[in-house]
């Protein structure tokens, strides 16, 4: 089954395709992609357009996409209001909970230097964040630094 992986002219859903080792990426942007071979793009909506929630999910649905991994905030934004109508047709997203999202977003500019993808606290791939009792049973694409005694999380961001 194919993937989305959005924020497709950065090189960010290029390094996430990679460490997650996939083989059938569908890439999307607001603007139209280069053609890469064996490769696969579509156009979606900015997130502040009213149907870009609508034009993911019929996306999604003629695609057979069955996860999304969404790299920018706004987009991370709106598709959190979505989730459950994403659910009800089987299309994971791969986006932290509510509660993390209201208490540990970091601005765009923050610049983490690992990456790792936690599925319901599960590292899937990327590097060991095991420790961090802030990603307990989350989901979602992070960057993170050690700062001192700690690790820094934000949200993956193109």
């Amino acid at each position: 089954m194919p993937v989305l992986v959005t924020a497709g002219l950065s090189p960010e859903a290029y390094r996430l395709q990679r460490i997650l080792d996939f083989k059938d990426v569908v890439f999307s942007d607001e603007s139209a992609l280069p053609q890469i071979p064996n490769s696969r793009s579509i156009v979606l909506p900015p997130h502040t357009s009213s149907s870009f929630v609508h034009e993911m999910l019929k996306s999604c649905l003629d695609l057979g996409i069955t996860r999304v991994y969404p790299l920018n905030l706004g987009e991370v934004m709106e598709l959190a209001k979505a989730r459950t109508l994403f659910s009800e047709y089987d299309i994971f997203l791969i986006i932290p909970s509510d509660l993390w999202l209201q208490i540990n977003i970091r601005p765009n500019s923050w610049k983490g230097e690992n990456v790792t993808v936690l599925e319901h606290g599960v590292v899937v791939a990327g590097s060991s964040l095991t420790d961090n009792y802030l990603l307990n049973n989350e989901t979602g694409v992070f960057k993170w630094a050690t700062l001192g005694p700690k690790k820094e999380c934000t949200l993956y961001l193109a």
